[in-house]
């Protein structure tokens, strides 16, 4: 048996394996992608607009080339650390179900095979589970909700469906580099300055206002999609005129939500977000992050503390923790390092 199985290897998942590695709990990271696959589902050439301490996972460990790393050094990065600290991590195992049977007792179910543990760490990513626009032709096959990169549609007639900084990013990538691009987008989003409402941020608005003057970039103020053909998309102005704009490709960036089925099956609760932009999050306590389920732990994009800098700071703390309740000693030593 496990003391703790970890589910997601984002930054929250590699933080909190390796507090448990030195702490000397005999853990298990499962991650249905890849390493860091957050990260790697980043656009391609990607500078991540976060300084390196808010990153990394010690100081002064990350060495990007310029003041912020790409998505590529950030990603070289994490996995290099999970290799370089062996790190107990099974990629391309999914988690497709968890069974509680004490405080202490947790079966862990995969499509590989089954674990047990007695406490179960939740830090699973968002990105997997992007927002659907829910209208006619959106499974068609020129329509994707992940933009990787720009190159295939350069010279094509391509719109962008969005209001953050992902959205933002897409639409500015694909008119620098030659596509006809087009950002349908509601007017408060374009005009809200607010970083905490989730708006396009400053250093990807300004740009995209010089290419929208430059005529490199045309801005919809959007009320709805009505409908996307395979040659046109039918767009509801924010004056209620239905327009017709041909189109190639759509990218619909609206956002992600996380998956809570497994953790709903367990008996945890959820509740509205402090932050509206989120919708729910689980209900757990602000200082251990244990669930309304005993021996059920949240970390991650799971909780209010969403973003990289938190799911890496949070498991320094809560890890420890976890490990007292297991070893019903403290404080504990830390055996390695």
């Amino acid at each position: 048996m496990y003391d703790l199985i970890i589910i997601g290897a984002g930054p929250a998942g590699i933080s909190s394996a390796w507090e448990a590695r030195k702490l000397g709990l005999n853990y298990l990271v499962l991650e249905k992608g890849l390493i860091a696959n957050t990260i790697y589902n980043y656009p391609i050439g990607l500078t991540v607009f976060s300084t390196p301490n808010e990153l990394e996972f010690i100081e002064g460990d990350l060495k990007p080339a310029r003041e912020k790393p790409t998505r590529e050094e950030l990603l070289s990065y994490y996995v290099r650390f999970v290799l370089d600290k062996e790190l107990n991590i099974q990629t391309e195992e999914e988690v497709t179900d968890v069974e509680k049977f004490s405080d202490d007792h947790f079966v862990v179910k995969t499509i590989k095979g089954e674990y047990e543990a007695r406490k179960v760490l939740f830090a699973i990513g968002a990105m997997a589970r992007p927002k659907r626009l829910n209208v006619p032709g959106e499974d068609l096959p020129k329509v994707f909700h992940i933009f990787r990169e720009t190159y295939p549609f350069v010279k094509k007639r391509v719109l962008v469906v969005g209001g953050g900084n992902s959205a933002g990013e897409a639409a500015l990538f694909l008119a620098q580099e030659g596509a006809k691009t087009t950002l349908a987008i509601f007017r408060e989003d374009w005009e809200n300055t607010d970083p905490k409402q989730g708006c396009i941020k400053y250093w990807v608005k300004k740009p995209l206002e010089e290419q929208w003057e430059k005529g490199c970039l045309k801005v919809f103020f959007l009320k709805r999609v009505v409908e996307i053909r395979e040659k046109e998309v039918l767009l509801e102005s924010e004056e209620g005129e239905i327009q017709t704009i041909e189109n190639d490709f759509v990218f619909v960036l609206i956002g992600s939500e996380p998956d809570f089925t497994l953790l709903k099956r367990l008996g945890v609760e959820t509740k509205p977000s402090k932050s509206p932009r989120y919708g729910e999050v689980p209900v757990y306590d602000e200082e251990t992050f244990e669930t309304n389920v005993a021996g059920v732990y949240v970390v991650g994009h799971f909780t209010e503390e969403r973003h990289i800098a938190g799911a890496i700071k949070v498991p320094r703390r809560i890890i420890r923790l976890i490990a007292e309740k297991i070893f019903q000693s403290s404080p504990l030593e830390i055996k390695c390092s």
